[in-house]
């Protein structure tokens, strides 16, 4: 791919899920960047052209609500196509990010299961 190599950002703190979509990504010749807080996630894709925002928006660990606030604000990342995945028990939860503007929140188990289909499908030119 060259140049025109895509790159995901994944906000998340559990290693082990974040590691299966980076291997996942990898996979698909997708690079990521990988944070586990809103002001790493700061340093991380300054300067950088992000196709994609993963995040897990179940996390107990991260201010979720502030990340996501932040990256829709933002003159650069303000439009990229972002997904939450949380356990489909939460529907409060998942009802709450809709409101706010996530773009697709989705059971963890049902993005578990199609990671790469979802990854590609979400990654095509719009």
């Amino acid at each position: 791919m060259g140049t025109s190599r895509k790159t995901i950002c994944v906000v998340a703190d559990d290693m082990f899920f974040s590691s299966k979509i980076e291997n996942t990504a990898k996979n698909l010749d997708i690079a990521t960047v990988k944070t586990k807080s809103r002001e790493e996630l700061q340093d991380k894709i300054e300067g950088k052209t992000i196709d994609l925002m993963i995040i897990d928006l179940a996390s107990r660990k991260i201010d979720v609500e502030r990340v996501f606030a932040e990256l829709r604000n933002s003159e650069k990342h303000g439009k990229v196509f972002c997904i939450g995945y949380l356990p489909h028990v939460e529907r409060e939860l998942a009802d709450k990010f809709r409101e706010k503007g996530v773009d697709l929140v989705i059971p963890r188990s049902k993005f578990s299961r199609e990671m790469g289909a979802i990854m590609k499908e979400h990654l095509k030119p719009r």
